[in-house]
């Protein structure tokens, strides 16, 4: 569906009860358009105090794991320094949109969600994020919500695409992954909890 399928507003409601509609070119489309504030070099931890690192794997294929970390091994271009993008949009969401880019090796990855192999999943692809998204929804789009009104630095990511499905860790036998997690509102589960100090 196009936006301008969908651009109309309420003319009048006539004494026979039937609402009328015309377009309007005024109104807008459900949409993101990036901010002007970024916030730079942000490191990604989970409740084990991991953080997580984007790297280059077999066949140049991009991968994120969540591994220990001394603050002198985490030097710029290592892989652990996003940027958080913040988008408006005409939502009312109960959270902040916003989408993570990485440098790995002097390119750009942009966080995106993805189906695969039946599975929902969370990939880099090489892409400079966008100024504006004109989708209903985008796989680029997380939605930032607070897990406590005291706590400033922990967070839970909930895809925009795939609603339900939050940002985790998940440990494996050497190293824990990033992966889609579903979750629901109300229920506390610790592995969707992103700290950024």
């Amino acid at each position: 569906m196009s936006c301008e399928e969908i651009r109309v507003f309420a003319v009048t409601l006539e004494q026979d009860s039937y609402l009328y509609f015309a377009d309007d070119e005024g109104l807008e489309c459900d949409y993101w358009k990036k901010a002007t504030h970024a916030l730079h070099d942000q490191i990604f931890r989970n409740i084990s105090n991991q953080v997580l690192m984007v790297r280059k794997g077999p066949e140049n294929a991009v991968m994120s794991v969540f591994e220990p970390m001394t603050d002198q091994e985490m030097r710029p271009g290592c892989g652990v320094h996003f940027t958080i993008h913040y988008y408006e949009d005409n939502r009312f969401e109960d959270g902040m949109s916003v989408a993570f880019s990485i440098l790995v090796e002097n390119k750009t990855y942009c966080m995106y969600c993805t189906h695969e192999g039946g599975e929902k999943t969370v990939r880099f692809r090489e892409e400079e994020v966008p100024r504006e998204i004109l989708e209903n929804s985008s796989d680029i789009i997380f939605i930032q919500k607070s897990i406590s009104p005291t706590d400033t630095q922990a967070f839970k990511f909930e895809s925009s695409l795939m609603r339900g499905y939050f940002l985790a860790f998940q440990k494996g036998e050497n190293l824990s992954k990033l992966i889609l997690k579903r979750c629901d509102e109300d229920r506390v589960d610790e592995s969707t909890h992103i700290i950024i100090p």
